[in-house]
């Protein structure tokens, strides 16, 4: 997850469709092709004339597609539920769902989520990825955040063969000067392991490689800030799917390909090959399910990372991309503001959850995390040359 953590309330784009209208969202194939993509769910409700879901929760749409709370409120406490959602945060949890993620395509998550306990009353944990081992166990990465430092680190656990995830005692495994987060751990075409994490506020993305279980940087592969960094082996070439911090990081999906890890990565020609808030940002790896290739996205329609929408990818080569949705992945009742990472684990998959929280005391919090923080863009970039599996 990204060190974008600020609310938006119903946040629908730069150009949100009149209501009563449907928002057309172009999904690049070819130059001279383009088709109509996933809409938010508010502006779908309008199209098809019944009201639309910002409204049937207590708030309106107006012309611009700006959420303003009901009129019968004065202005004064209008002012005060705006500010309240300014020092508010967000609180992340960790579930895991008894499903496999090929079940989920199917019949989406329909069993009840088993949510880890919280790590703290100021702490949490979002961005699961997972790493299975020989003797059955897992490693289990996710992006730590404490909300009085407010910047992003990568914290692991082992799983035991046992599957005992309620247990699963986390720990720092990789920090820096700027914000991590999006850990992906995996293996290439000949099985070795590599590794890598969203690092956009540093400017670039960083690779490591395993070897006689140390990691080893082998360094910036992209010089841009790249964001939900999320790599794919088809067979003949890698893909990385990604947004970018300084480009629509929550609505435009970018494209590039490499004969190798290492690089060189040369840009799609068509990027950024999709834009829509509702579907375009990563939320977790690549999978096939019934010979379909699924790639799930973060609907950010509304409020970043809202819920997750499933994907089929029907093109991916140099010429073009396209996708199709499935379904779409809703919030847990548990942590009912959000779902953005979906992770395939064997027989269980494990996802985030969202929710909104404020104490007295997130008043001087905020403040106190500007001014951990403000000089962070100037700080040198430090990264582990190596590190070793969390054991």
């Amino acid at each position: 997850m990204g060190d974008d953590w600020k609310p938006r309330m119903a946040d629908l784009g730069e150009a949100s469709a009149p209501v009563g209208t449907r928002a057309a969202v172009v999904s690049v194939t070819d130059a001279n092709e383009s088709s109509t993509s996933f809409a938010s769910p508010a502006l779908q409700s309008a199209d098809r004339g019944s009201v639309p879901a910002a409204i049937a929760r207590g708030r309106w749409l107006s012309s611009d597609g700006e959420v303003t709370p009901p009129r019968t409120l004065s202005k004064p406490i209008d002012a005060l539920r705006k500010l309240g959602m300014r020092f508010a945060r967000d609180e992340w949890g960790l579930g895991v769902v008894p499903q496999s993620a090929e079940d989920i395509v199917r019949n989406g998550i329909s069993q009840p989520v088993n949510w880890l306990p919280q790590i703290g009353p100021w702490d949490y944990l979002a961005d699961p990825a997972c790493l299975a081992l020989p003797d059955g166990g897992l490693i289990l990465f996710a992006e730590h955040l404490n909300h009085w430092v407010n910047r992003g680190e990568i914290w692991a656990a082992r799983i035991p063969p046992s599957g005992e995830f309620a247990r699963a005692d986390f720990r720092p495994w990789l920090r820096s000067s700027r914000h991590l987060s999006y850990p992906f751990p995996f293996h290439d075409e000949n099985r070795a392991l590599f590794f890598m994490a969203e690092s956009g506020e540093a400017g670039a993305l960083h690779l490591w490689h395993e070897t006689g279980g140390v990691l080893n940087h082998v360094g910036p592969i992209i010089d841009l800030p790249v964001i939900d960094p999320t790599p794919w082996y088809d067979g003949t070439a890698w893909w990385l799917f990604c947004t970018l911090r300084n480009d629509g990081p929550h609505q435009k999906l970018h494209l590039f390909r490499a004969e190798r890890l290492q690089g060189p990565w040369t840009a799609h020609a068509n990027n950024p090959v999709k834009v829509d808030r509702g579907s375009c940002r990563p939320a977790g790896p690549l999978f096939r399910a019934d010979g379909k290739l699924i790639r799930p996205a973060q609907d950010c329609s509304q409020t970043y990372g809202g819920a997750v929408v499933l994907h089929e990818v029907v093109r991916l080569d140099q010429g073009g991309f396209h996708e199709v949705p499935l379904r779409r992945l809703e919030p847990d009742a548990v942590y009912p503001d959000g779902l953005h990472t979906i992770c395939p684990a064997g027989n269980v998959t494990i996802i985030d959850g969202k929710r909104w929280a404020f104490k007295a005391a997130d008043l001087p919090r905020k403040f106190i995390a500007w001014g951990f923080n403000r000089n962070r863009p100037l700080r040198k970039l430090t990264l582990p040359p190596t590190m070793r599996l969390p054991t």
